[in-house]
């Protein structure tokens, strides 16, 4: 890998956002989690103000997109990283996101400023920045390791600007899940709604998150969505 490889970008410009209205997908997400899922372990916060989120851009120096901020008015994600409404994995708070941000900032900064410095690929190729980390990639959830499904404000030509992408400590491999937020939350209701999931863990089963993927059976969501779409293994 070269010293700085960002001149590699291929030419050209990315698909803009898409402009999103996440309701209607977010009320089939409320109506899931409250016919399946345990109360007292699956607890959403309240929902965030137009105060916080102002500070949350203006920290990151981004101006999130329509559906980010109905997301956090629907709830100011999740505490408890025992359990999680994304396969088990957290919506992070924003404080929270906004901590796991600026964490990443601090290795860019160690690292010189040479996003590049730890080999990294991505997928699909000419997508997503085959970078270890991008200031312009914001936290969704974590997964308690360093890892992150997030939204991605600096994609390559072949991608598309807010796209959700898997990336952190664990993932040299960048991959897109989706092409924007509402497409992220739509294909997470569809797989619920179909009943890919398990809930139940057998007297004798160790695994890491209870509320996981059926098929493919996997303990981590990370994972079970790289199967899912065909995308490579995480490491490079």
């Amino acid at each position: 890998m070269a010293e700085d490889s960002h001149s590699e970008r291929p030419p050209g410009e990315a698909k803009p956002l898409l402009e999103e209205d996440i309701a209607p997908v977010l009320a089939r997400l409320d109506a899931w989690y409250a016919a399946h899922l345990p109360p007292d372990r699956y607890v959403f916060n309240p929902p965030a103000t137009d105060a916080q989120l102002d500070a949350f851009e203006r920290l990151v120096g981004l101006e999130m997109p329509r559906a980010y901020r109905q997301l956090y008015r629907w709830h100011d994600g999740e505490n408890d990283d025992r359990w999680g409404h994304i396969y088990g994995l957290p919506l992070l708070p924003l404080d929270q996101a906004g901590a796991q941000w600026r964490a990443w900032t601090d290795v860019l900064a160690d690292f010189g400023g040479n996003r590049y410095r730890i080999p990294a690929g991505a997928w699909p190729e000419g997508a997503v920045d085959p970078a270890y980390i991008n200031p312009r990639w914001v936290p969704l959830t974590h997964d308690g390791s360093g890892n992150h499904i997030g939204l991605d404000f600096d994609p390559w030509p072949g991608g598309r600007v807010g796209q959700i992408i898997l990336f952190g400590r664990d993932e040299d491999v960048k991959a897109v899940l989706a092409e924007s937020l509402g497409g992220f939350l739509e294909w997470i209701a569809g797989m619920l709604e179909r009943n890919n999931f398990r809930l139940e863990v057998g007297a004798e089963e160790v695994v890491l998150r209870q509320f996981r993927l059926k098929v493919p059976p996997s303990d981590h969501f990370h994972e079970g969505a790289r199967i899912l779409l065909g995308a490579p293994p995480p490491f490079v």
